[in-house]
């Protein structure tokens, strides 16, 4: 009769603490986030790839029945607002529907992601654009909410003539996640939207789902 080997106590207390760690890594990254938190790389498809990177510790999101909006900021919005700093970055990603395994893509390739990346640096100003995937963390309409994205396509849409595009095109890939507080999304789409305005001369608006009004992303005419 065969009798099945018993694993080595080792090998075994050994299996249980990878499968442990495993598991710690899920819920650590798909828990649902109580405070602004993110931290993205941009990453040029080049030769010789240049990489950008943004910790961003400042933001909220908002929720409609169409989509859902996070604007997140590497400053405090107080000195967004205030125009005195030497760089920043802000990000805004809209999820556009919820990916479900069976019934929608679910492949790094796939679209469900508005992005809009905004760098200000110098008194300079670039703004990068397109599309990504990502997978929700939490409940819209809930108290935190977060969006890992693991794949994106972004150039630059527009910029002052003293900025260098050193990424187009590039790939955008992180966490991000923030508390639903409809009065500081619109509040920072308002600061950036003013400074983008202010350094590039006109305005120039997009629908961004952010308490029903629009997210102002870039001015884009004369230069």
């Amino acid at each position: 009769m065969n009798r099945r080997v018993p694993e080595p106590s080792g090998r075994r207390t050994s299996t249980w603490k990878t499968a442990a760690a495993i598991l710690m890594a899920f819920v650590a990254t798909s828990c649902a986030p109580q405070s602004p938190s993110g931290l993205v790389t941009v990453t040029s498809r080049t030769a010789q790839p240049v990489q950008l990177t943004g910790s961003f510790g400042f933001g909220a999101y908002t929720v409609d029945p169409s989509k859902v909006s996070l604007i997140l900021s590497t400053i405090p919005l107080e000195t967004l607002a205030s125009g005195d700093f030497e760089e920043a970055q802000v990000v805004h990603v809209q999820m556009l529907w919820k990916p479900r395994p069976g019934r929608t893509p679910v492949s790094s390739e796939s679209t469900n992601l508005s992005i809009r990346y905004v760098v200000l640096v110098d008194g300079q100003v670039g703004v990068y654009g397109g599309g990504g995937f990502g997978w929700p963390r939490g409940t819209p309409g809930k108290t935190g909410f977060g969006l890992n994205i693991s794949g994106s396509n972004l150039a630059l849409l527009d910029s002052t003539d003293g900025f260098r595009d050193l990424l187009t095109p590039a790939r955008l890939s992180g966490q991000i996640g923030a508390p639903l507080d409809e009065t500081v999304a619109i509040r920072m789409r308002d600061a950036v939207s003013q400074i983008v305005t202010d350094r590039l001369g006109s305005p120039h608006w997009v629908d961004a789902g952010l308490g029903g009004g629009r997210f102002l992303i870039a001015a884009a005419t004369n230069h």
